[in-house]
């Protein structure tokens, strides 16, 4: 029975508006196998009872507003495969009887269910995911109950770690569970990864390696227990088990050491054990771990210098050592880790310089090395840091706005004379004289000028100080500022999807069901209001299919974001660094590429005034569940050009996808997004990076479009596109959009084509 108002296989746009509670005799119907109800707006309780036997496999009343408890009979469902009964308001325990282990899908999330969690109990579950797949019964294509399942994955918290197409998922988090954890001993055969979400909660008792009884889960498992009152070490866990993809333990009580023998875990791409009690040094075995890609050690008492060797961990992003009490220098060996993009070192007692080594990190968004004990230069950083960043260290040479460094990322500096220093106090002198004077003349005109310049300008200062978000669509009422720092938890990194050279983008939930994607803008002060303002509602003006919705935006002193829609497909830059995973067809890559072109095209020839995006890169490519493409940050190069207290000519795009003319030039033009959009079409093609590790051996500054050139010129075309495209073909039309790329990609403006020819030609390939 389906209550849903769109296609059950997509959760998206799943929304009725019933009155009351769900009748009781509809749970009582022998032949009910699926109840599907998400987002109904039903209310009531759950029937105590039902009478004869059940024969439910597939229940989900997610995201609704029923009270109660959750009832004993549902411990009599044996078939259960999926239950949600998320974001209600359940509470009291959780029958023991419930088959758990049996289900593939189980979230009891964000309700108030308390008590302690029944252990897994051996159980024969006949319809468990595990006998399933051996069946083939699960793998059907036909199969309803494989359809929904993997309806749930779009939302799969661990979707970064665990990248396989199906994730079995027991989603206990945000509850008022109690206790020690149970044995989570599961029937999965190595078809299959696991997710456990236990975080936010009251769990205590210490972790052992036992909690998932050897460790062989599945092909592999992640688990959250994110904010709890765990205590004890995490030797066990971290030296057992090494099928473990994703650990997160922040804000606990851990304690202890990290053990220095962790190299067991060759899977471990997250680990996160932030604001604990842990001590003692940072292993140097760390970088035999391959897969890692997040370390998150900030918040403890690590002591000790920083490992010296960082050579192996290529997949590295994201490096949190902050808050800690490490010593010694920062290791010039970090800039090994050549895929960083974030690196937080601030507030330990760390001295000597900041690596030179570091301007070699091309991905590098974020570095903080606010107090400490640093001295020297600040290297030149691709992507320009805050000054904040480096505050705190006495000795450190002045940080200053990258528009007024020199090539080298070095404040210029002037020395005077010695014969002429005498004169120049005296000039100085003067100069301060009039420029006092000067001060306060101005003072008292800006003075003037308020008075007479009536309430506008009052009032929009004072929307400034009471946090108003601007909205450009029909939106909840809950869509307040207050309500969006909430939903991002603050703007936490545990809702962070995405980083850029604009600013970091969180996601949040603001009511059931309305997801959002906020993008925290990277600006100073601005230089005028009025300028902003209007580049910001032009870009609410902008609609197209496939670009991202821009719903709202604050502009604050402090704090300046802009609210668009939520995209639950990830990003184009995550699609093609798994591409080596999986086949891609010719019908994927043309959907995407035709997708992107459109959405240039509409912005080049249909936007008054039209907009030239200047930064099209995978990251800013967005998908859905259906692999449409949107196109994302469209104006904000303009809009933060505007915005800024100083002028600047930097280049707003990203290194390896800017055009030459651009790069060299700094002159805006449409032209300019045609060749990113080249090197974006390469990438998708080939399933490799513009700046791939891989072109090492062609000498340095080699890039994807100088390989597709080669490539072609050898005649050697199908080397260049990812596994099974080229031998699934067609491989006509495959040669016809290599070349169509690099012709989005030579030098020359006037023979560049634009891009409504490259979406006419895409079109032409189609047919």
């Amino acid at each position: 029975m389906d209550f849903d108002s769109t296609d059950s296989s997509s959760n998206v746009g799943e929304f009725n508006a019933f009155i009351g509670s769900m009748p009781a005799e509809i749970f009582s119907i022998p032949s009910l196998e699926i109840l599907w109800a998400p987002r109904a707006n039903l209310n009531g309780r759950l029937p105590d009872s039902r009478h004869g036997s059940c024969s439910l496999g597939i229940l989900n009343l997610g995201q609704n507003y029923i009270a109660g408890v959750i009832p004993e009979w549902l411990g009599t469902c044996r078939n259960l495969s999926f239950l949600d009964l998320s974001s209600n308001y359940l509470q009291g325990l959780l029958p023991a009887s419930l088959g758990i282990p049996c289900m593939a899908y189980f979230n009891i999330s964000q309700n108030s269910v308390t008590g302690s969690l029944p252990g897994f109990l051996d159980m024969d579950c006949s319809y468990n995911l595990a006998s399933l797949s051996r069946s083939g019964d699960l793998l059907d294509e036909d199969n309803l109950l494989l359809d929904l399942l993997q309806s749930t994955q779009r939302d799969n918290p661990f979707a970064l770690v665990l990248d396989d197409s199906f994730v079995v998922l027991h989603d206990f988090s945000q509850n008022h569970f109690i206790g020690p954890l149970p044995s989570f001993v599961m029937p999965l055969d190595d078809s299959f990864p696991y997710g456990l979400s236990l975080n936010n909660n009251g769990f205590n008792g210490s972790i052992s390696g036992k909690l998932f009884g050897s460790c062989q889960v599945g092909s592999g498992f992640a688990v959250n227990l994110t904010v709890n009152q765990m205590s004890g070490s995490v030797n066990e866990i971290l030296t057992d088990c090494w099928l473990l993809k994703s650990f997160e333990a922040a804000s606990n009580r851990l304690h202890g050491s990290i053990p220095s023998e962790i190299r067991n875990l060759n899977l471990l791409r997250h680990l996160d054990l932030r604001n604990n009690y842990l001590n003692g040094s940072i292993p140097d075995k760390l970088r035999g771990l391959k897969a890692l890609e997040q370390v998150l050690f900030g918040g403890n008492n690590f002591s000790g210098g920083i490992p010296t060797q960082f050579d192996g961990l290529s997949s590295l992003t994201v490096l949190d050592l902050s808050r800690n009490s490490l010593t010694g220098s920062i290791p010039p060996s970090l800039a090994d880790a050549t895929n960083l993009e974030v690196l937080l070192l601030n507030n330990n007692q760390l001295s000597g310089t900041i690596p030179p080594s570091f301007s070699a990190l091309h991905q590098l968004i974020e570095l903080d090395v606010s107090f400490n004990n640093l001295s020297g230069d600040i290297p030149h950083l691709e992507h320009s840091s805050d000054c904040k960043f480096f505050l705190g260290n006495s000795f450190l040479n002045p940080c200053q706005d990258p528009s007024m460094s020199s090539p080298s990322g070095i404040p210029f500096k002037t020395e005077i004379p010695e014969q002429g220093r005498r004169k120049s106090r005296l000039k100085y002198f003067t100069i301060a004289a009039v420029a006092s004077a000067s001060v306060l003349l101005s003072v008292l005109l800006v003075l003037t000028f308020v008075l007479v310049s009536g309430r506008r300008k009052f009032v929009r200062i004072t929307s400034l100080r009471k946090k108003v978000v601007v909205t450009f669509t029909d939106v909840p009422a809950e869509l307040t500022y207050e309500n969006v720092v909430r939903a991002t938890g603050n703007f936490s990194i545990q809702n962070l999807i995405g980083t850029g050279g604009f600013g970091a983008t969180y996601k949040g939930e603001l009511v059931p069901g309305f997801l959002v994607a906020v993008k925290r803008l990277s600006i100073g002060r601005f230089q005028g209001l009025q300028q902003f303002d209007a580049e910001i509602r032009t870009l609410g003006r902008v609609r197209h299919k496939n670009l991202v919705t821009l719903i709202g935006y604050h502009m604050g002193e402090i704090d300046t974001f802009l609210i668009y829609n939520y995209l639950s497909g990830g990003n184009l830059e995550t699609f093609i660094r798994r591409m080596s995973n999986r086949n891609v067809s010719w019908y994927e890559v043309h959907k995407i590429a035709l997708d992107v072109a459109q959405a240039l095209s509409y912005l080049h020839y249909s936007c008054v005034p039209r907009i030239v995006h200047r930064d099209i890169k995978p990251s800013n490519i967005l998908l859905d569940e259906k692999l449409n493409a949107y196109l994302s940050d469209f104006g904000l190069a303009r809009l933060l050009e505007v915005s800024q207290t100083h002028a600047t000519t930097d280049v707003a795009g990203t290194f390896g996808y800017v055009a030459p003319e651009y790069a060299t030039t700094c002159r805006v033009s449409d032209k300019a997004d045609v060749y990113s959009f080249g090197v974006v079409l390469l990438e998708l093609m080939s399933g490799k990076r513009s700046l791939d590790p891989s072109f090492s051996e062609y000498g340095n500054g080699f890039t994807i479009v100088a390989w597709g050139r080669l490539l072609i010129q050898e005649d050697r075309a199908g080397e260049l596109f990812s596994q099974g495209l080229w031998e699934d073909g067609p491989k006509d039309k495959l040669v016809s959009m290599l070349k169509l790329a690099l012709s989005c990609t030579v030098e020359s403006l006037s023979v560049r084509p634009s891009m409504k020819q490259v979406v006419l030609t895409l079109k032409q390939l189609k047919s």
